[in-house]
């Protein structure tokens, strides 16, 4: 016997499919190593924000809009977020080399990589980043101070070999990356939003102006 009328638009209603996220092939990769030396060796990404730890407040921001989400670190750490956790494959080589281990284990050729350190995104920003990557392996925003936010940018799988090779000649500043690979410098003004938390400073500042 078949449901029908309004009874069976009630059953039919109630199924409901997950909506696609925007950015369904890019994979959205969260840095969170490092000694936290200028944090007192406080691990930034379980510093609270609104309650929570950073690194949670931050992919809440990004679940719904990516395919796949990881987190560089350690899984002891950060295992209870329920995401893959990607160890650094040789430690204490600093963002590049956590930049290397998540791409190697990315499932996408376009990765929005951020670090648990910069507690807000701008989906907008995001949005312009990925229009411009299609003839680009990387790119990052840079500021009216010509100070670039390599941590904040979209990155190719392509720059892998590049980024192992340097990492051998023990070359790990990221911008020998850039200099090596097509990147692309994005314009933006941060004033207002964009904050990189290193010292208790920082953290303080920014919950005097995220206090609502």
């Amino acid at each position: 016997m078949f449901l029908s009328g309004t009874c069976g638009s009630v059953i039919v209603n109630a199924i409901t499919m997950k909506k696609s996220p925007e950015f369904g092939n890019v994979t959205a990769v969260i840095l969170a190593g490092g000694k936290n030396s200028r944090m007192g060796g406080l691990d930034k990404g379980m510093l609270p924000v609104k309650n929570i730890p950073m690194i949670q407040h931050i992919t809440k921001q990004l679940d719904s809009y990516f395919g796949e989400i990881i987190i560089g670190g350690r899984a002891e750490s950060y295992g209870f977020l329920g995401y893959r956790v990607i160890p650094d494959i040789s430690e204490g080589m600093g963002p590049l080399m956590g930049i290397y281990s998540c791409l190697l284990a990315s499932s996408s050729d376009l990765n929005f990589i951020t670090a648990c350190d910069i507690p807000d995104t701008r989906i907008g920003l995001v949005r312009t980043m990925l229009a411009l990557s299609a003839e680009s392996d990387i790119v990052v925003p840079i500021g009216e101070d010509n100070n670039y936010e390599p941590l904040y940018g979209i990155y190719r799988k392509s720059v892998i070999t590049v980024a192992g090779e340097l990492l051998k000649e023990n070359r790990l500043r990221i911008s020998d990356l850039f200099s090596g690979v097509k990147t692309k410098y994005v314009p933006f003004d941060g004033r207002g939003w964009y904050y990189n938390i290193n010292t208790p400073e920082d953290y303080d500042n920014y919950g005097k102006n995220h206090s609502g």
